[in-house]
């Protein structure tokens, strides 16, 4: 594929493993960061040195305005856009401490809801017409939508929120050529792990004895199956919420 790719998060962790498969794959990359400018910049570098172009914009995925101007200091930057790859938390260092359902305001589902449904629906919006005949939407969520994780409330929610939306978004995109998709990940050895468990040492060893395949994701196993459905072999592929999780989710 060729083009331009967007992808939010990607300074880091899955979103960095997602700029730099869909660099191999072809894309250009406009890599979207919140506030680690040095981690951003170092991916730009690394994704340029597949051939392709990249460059870093600062965006806030809670506000619309910011994800639409990402979207067009990108086009201007790179050019049209082909794929929107919506993968930002909504959430950095001022993340709230996250206790029952009940104990959370309702004030941070709503910022949760605001970081991945709003940013993935401005996004696209923005992107409009470049991604008619071929473009590509796919957003990154978690198996944590199918089971109830403690303290993950609010962040299993929006991330269903987004793959019903995106099942939304395939059937009355069909029409323009547009294909969307979640990829769907299981717990995925990044430096967030420590963002939503106290022990990620003991979650990891609790997920790799639950996995069959033996092992904690990691970042390059979910950037594979982004790079699937942003890629030519997934044009017969949409609306559909793609799990990887070496099996994790069969137990």
């Amino acid at each position: 594929m060729s083009g331009l790719a967007v992808v939010t998060g990607a300074s880091r962790g899955i979103g960095r493993g997602v700029a730099e498969r869909l660099a191999r794959d072809g894309y250009d990359v406009a890599v979207g960061y919140h506030a680690r400018v040095d981690a951003a910049q170092a991916v730009v570098e690394t994704v340029t040195r597949q051939g392709v172009r990249a460059a870093a914009f600062q965006v806030d995925v809670r506000s619309p305005e910011s994800c639409r101007r990402l979207v067009a200091d990108a086009r201007s930057a790179l050019g049209p856009v082909r794929a929107v790859v919506s993968n930002a938390t909504g959430f950095g260092a001022d993340r709230p401490d996250l206790g029952t359902a009940l104990a959370v305001p309702l004030a941070e589902y709503q910022s949760m809801l605001a970081g991945r449904l709003g940013a993935l629906l401005s996004l696209v919006d923005a992107a409009g017409a470049d991604l008619d005949d071929g473009g590509r939407i796919v957003a990154v969520t978690s198996t944590g939508t199918q089971r109830a994780v403690p303290g993950y409330a609010p962040i299993a929610a929006s991330m269903a929120a987004v793959e019903s939306v995106v099942r939304y978004m395939a059937a009355e995109l069909g029409a323009r050529g547009i294909t969307a998709n979640t990829a769907v990940g299981g717990v995925i050895d990044t430096e967030a792990l420590g963002e939503i468990s106290a022990d990620p040492a003991r979650l990891k060893e609790a997920v790799r004895r639950a996995t069959p395949l033996g092992r904690v994701g990691r970042a390059d196993d979910l950037a594979a199956v982004v790079g699937f459905l942003c890629s030519p072999a997934a044009d017969w592929v949409t609306g559909q919420s793609v799990i990887a999780d070496g099996g994790n989710s069969l137990r």
